[in-house]
């Protein structure tokens, strides 16, 4: 008799590796039942009585299941039901935030929002948000399905993130540099004419990729952290069912603080105009000259609080 874990407990999924190299040992042995290892009380476990193949290098072959991919897509529709939701709730604090970082640094928060106020009225709050949705939703989508897989080859939780970050960066960042285009200036411009101005300036197609490098770079950062944090945190908390959200908001505020300077770098290179892309050392030298390390984290507090 040979045990398999199905780990529906992100808890243990750090222990996957034991469960296999002890099934194979089960298996070789002739049967012989294994005590139950300590931590798998919330996990469901299986007894498999069809032997698994072993393959000519010894590796067990655990069959698969079907429920594996009813969980990779539960995961992928769970992760874009959140970050739609989540990103029309905080849209009017995101607007603030990113009309603060580009085009009115000087501004307080209140400042900026008055100003959308009085030029666009309360519609103005969600000014981009259906970019954003699409971008969320696509995004965190591709995020969380790929971190699921990844995690199982790479068993580590930084670089499963950073890849899974990468991935969806680099599938949905026309999208975002869209939404900050639209959302950053005080404007009733429509979609299609902010399009057709940033093709324009950039030459095509081609400039729906401005500044995907420190966009890139700023996801493998971010997500590696945001997960990684978010595991540590998972394993050391008690069997609570509000300690994921808890976890989930503290990695996230974690990680974004870290990488906020990045962000409003990047956010710089994407608000730049004319034909020529601005590097990152130029946005960030620009930015200090601006008002030093403080300009870098302009809008901090906003982001804190859509956290």
């Amino acid at each position: 008799r040979c045990f398999r874990v199905l780990a529906d407990d992100p808890s243990c999924r750090p222990r996957q590796a034991w469960i296999e190299s002890e099934a194979r040992a089960c298996f070789e042995s002739g049967g012989v039942e294994l005590p139950r290892p300590r931590g798998l009380e919330s996990a469901e476990i299986h007894a498999i009585y069809d032997p698994p193949a072993v393959t000519s290098s010894g590796v067990l072959d655990m069959p698969s299941s079907a429920g594996d991919s009813r969980r990779h897509a539960t995961r992928l529709v769970n992760g874009a039901v959140a970050g739609a939701v989540g990103k029309t709730v905080v849209s009017p604090l995101e607007r603030v935030r990113l009309v603060g970082q580009t085009t009115r640094p000087d501004a307080s928060a209140l400042a900026s929002a008055r100003n959308v106020l009085a030029a666009e009225g309360w519609s103005g709050m969600w000014r981009g948000n259906g970019l954003a949705v699409a971008r969320a939703a696509s995004s965190k989508a591709i995020l969380f399905a790929a971190q699921d897989a990844l995690r199982v080859r790479v068993g580590h939780d930084f670089v499963a993130g950073s890849l899974a970050g990468v991935l969806a960066t680099l599938l949905t960042y026309p999208l975002d540099l869209l939404r900050t285009r639209a959302a950053a200036a005080v404007s009733t411009a429509s979609l299609g004419a902010v399009t057709a101005s940033l093709m324009r300036e950039g030459g095509g197609v081609r400039a729906l990729y401005r500044g995907v490098g420190a966009t890139a770079a700023g996801a493998v950062a971010f997500e590696g952290t945001r997960f990684g944090s978010f595991g540590w945190l998972q394993a050391r908390s008690a069997d609570w069912w509000l300690a994921p959200a808890i976890n989930g908001t503290l990695a996230s505020l974690l990680a974004g603080m870290v990488m906020y300077p990045n962000d409003t770098v990047r956010r710089r290179i994407q608000w730049h105009r004319g034909t020529e892309t601005l590097s990152y050392l130029e946005a960030a030298r620009a930015l200090l000259c601006e008002g030093g390390v403080a300009r870098l984290y302009r809008g901090g507090a906003v982001y804190a609080l859509k956290s």
